[in-house]
């Protein structure tokens, strides 16, 4: 039986009606939520309970520690775990057609697609094409410009034809979504626009979701946007109300994808009258690292541990002594410990953390020289493919998903050097005339995709054993490489869709939205960045580039309040990553890309430290 403090007791026990819990970093928010599932699986005769997540590292780490209870084995498939854009997905894809979509629609993920479809709207209309040559800032500059303003908009549930048809934009806006539809796509905003759409001229499908569900959690709650806030209110229609929020509005920094912490702390509170409970308690920082944390602003966190801990701040001459100082930290805690770490630390004790992954250079290079292991955590979605064949078995892979999609028809004869007369040929016969011109061994692997039934082990088993006869050691070696990471994909997909539900288009939107990328870290101190720390704990943390201009960013700083506080809840997440050491540092002066060493002025969040250690 877990162990929870009185309050986390009342959550986990609360009955009926919407709940809000705000909860501080450390303080058992995970296992409150968990803890509650539970206790309504087993209290509540098996109900079904939606809970969403804003991340597949939550939701990985939501759905093992269910797993995981030996008390609701028998039930734990009554729990749907995934994210807002997941869960959208499940929605269109079945719904759509209630939105004039077809079910089998796919995803356009990358920025590359997004434009290449934006720039054949601008070059097909002779008044749009007029716009972008003439445009005061480089083509591609001007079209991901476009791009963002078609994002905003969506992101706020403003179509084509709610704009002022006065203005060239909303006619962009229009023939680029056409163009996405034509090619059978929709881009990553479109899974919450279609949804809340379905939602709410569908009142039947609201009251399907509603009697299948009986509780939904919202986890991360903070940073919720518009468009996520309003899918979930949408969802819950005019009368059920079990829903529950946790997050902590002192940790919300996506303020640039337009999230807001008052969609939680005030939206909800006003739409559902929400019963509100507070866990500001830190099980997990030491004290020194605790009130460092609430100096920083309006934060109230509290420490139940009797470890002091330490939490120190230094400035040095630039950026490489800096360095230095961090690598002997590391190695001197490594041979002698600390008082208030009991266990003997290794490398994946430590983090180094940093406003952006420009401060990492100098340390970078001295834990390569002395064979210290390290890795960065990246967040992603798709797969880093290395070879131009692989990439080619990708994109064919795309095309038999979609025999619509003439965008990366058209990327795969760039790739292989072909052009495709116009012809009335259909993509499939374009696509295997094309490889015939350079990848005809691909058609084996191709072939088996094109079956009723998928078993993608043996497509991979037919990819490597009809390689190219005269591929060189270094080609080799980036194919298999490639080969191997499509064999992980595949064998998490396999891990968490029953093989009845297995399909080509499944599989693909798995991995477009990230689902398929394994949650692991490798042996060796981390590097990451404020954003991507969120969530994660080490025994001893570094930050590191604590200058004015940096972090802050220079260009919060410009723009003022509310940025402003997105930084300083972005200190405030790093530093609370820290279980027991902190370590806090800036460089007098850095090197330009230029050339030129510019003086730097220490961070705001460590001037107080700085100045009471020179006293």
């Amino acid at each position: 039986m877990v162990k929870l403090s009185e309050k986390q007791r009342s959550i986990v026990e609360h009955k009926e009606g919407a709940i809000l819990v705000k909860a501080g970093p450390g303080s058992g928010k995970t296992r409150v939520l968990t803890e509650r599932i539970k206790h309504l699986l087993l209290d509540k005769k098996r109900c079904k309970i939606l809970a969403l997540t804003f991340s597949n590292f939550a939701t990985d780490e939501m759905r093992n520690r269910l797993q995981e209870d030996t008390a609701i084995r028998d039930c734990v498939e009554n729990v749907t775990v995934g994210t807002i854009h997941s869960f959208c997905l499940e929605m269109v894809q079945t719904r759509g057609n209630l939105a004039g979509l077809n079910q089998d629609i796919v995803i356009f993920e990358s920025e590359e697609d997004r434009a290449s479809i934006l720039r054949d709207v601008f070059v097909a209309d002779p008044q749009f094409y007029s716009v972008l040559v003439n445009a005061k800032q480089k083509p591609d500059v001007f079209i991901k410009k476009c791009l963002s303003k078609i994002s905003d908009f969506k992101k706020r549930f403003i179509s084509p034809e709610m704009c002022n048809y006065g203005e060239l934009f909303p006619l962009v806006y229009r023939a680029y979504n056409e163009s996405l539809l034509k090619q059978n796509a929709l881009d990553f905003d479109d899974m919450l626009f279609y949804a809340y759409r379905i939602l709410i001229e569908n009142p039947a499908v609201v009251k399907l979701y509603t009697s299948l569900y009986k509780y939904i959690c919202v986890d991360e709650a903070q940073d919720l946007n518009y468009a996520q806030y309003n899918v979930i209110k949408a969802l819950c229609g005019k009368e059920f109300c079990n829903i529950m929020l946790v997050g902590d509005e002192n940790q919300a920094v996506y303020g640039f994808n337009g999230s807001d912490s008052k969609f939680m702390t005030v939206q909800f509170v006003n739409d559902f009258k929400p019963k509100e409970y507070l866990l500001n308690k830190n099980y997990r920082s030491a004290r020194a690292i605790v009130a460092f944390a609430n100096k920083l602003g309006n934060y109230n966190s509290e420490t139940n541990f009797v470890y002091e801990g330490e939490l120190t701040a230094s400035s040095y001459h630039d950026e490489k002594e800096e360095a230095g100082a961090v690598f002997n930290k590391i190695k001197y805690l490594l041979a002698k410990g600390h008082r208030d770490i009991e266990n003997k630390l290794s490398y994946s004790d430590f983090v180094i953390i940093g406003r952006n992954k420009y401060v990492f250079r100098e340390i970078e290079n001295i834990l390569a020289e002395n064979r210290i292991p390290y890795f960065y955590k990246k967040i992603n979605n798709g797969i880093d493919i290395e070879s131009d064949y692989i990439k080619a078995f990708e994109l064919s892979i795309r095309l038999i998903i979609n025999p619509q999609d003439t965008v990366h028809l058209r990327e795969l004869s760039r790739l292989v050097k072909v052009r495709i007369a116009r012809s009335n040929l259909s993509i499939i016969d374009k696509l295997n005339k094309i490889l015939l011109h350079g990848y005809a061994n691909l058609l084996p692997a191709l072939t088996l995709l094109q079956n009723a039934d998928i078993d993608f082990d043996k497509v991979l088993n037919a990819l490597e054993n009809n390689l190219p006869d005269d591929l060189s050691d270094d080609d080799r070696y980036l194919i298999m490489n490639d080969i191997d990471q499509w064999k992980k994909h595949w064998k998490k997909y396999k891990s968490i869709v029953p093989g009845e539900n297995r399909s080509l288009l499944s599989f693909r939107n798995h991995i477009s939205l990230g689902k398929t990328h394994d949650i692991q870290y490798d042996n060796g101190v981390a590097l990451l960045s404020a954003h991507i720390s969120k969530g994660l704990q080490y025994e001893v943390v570094f930050i590191i580039g604590l200058t004015e201009g940096t972090f802050p960013d220079y260009r919060a700083v410009r723009a003022g309040e509310t940025e402003l506080n997105q930084e300083k809840n972005s200190m405030y997440v790093a530093v609370t990553r820290a279980k027991r050491l902190c370590y806090l540092s800036c460089p007098q002066t850095k090197l330009m890309p230029w050339g030129d060493y510019k003086r730097q002025t220490p961070s705001r969040y460590i001037q107080d430290i700085l100045d009471r250690e020179r006293l």
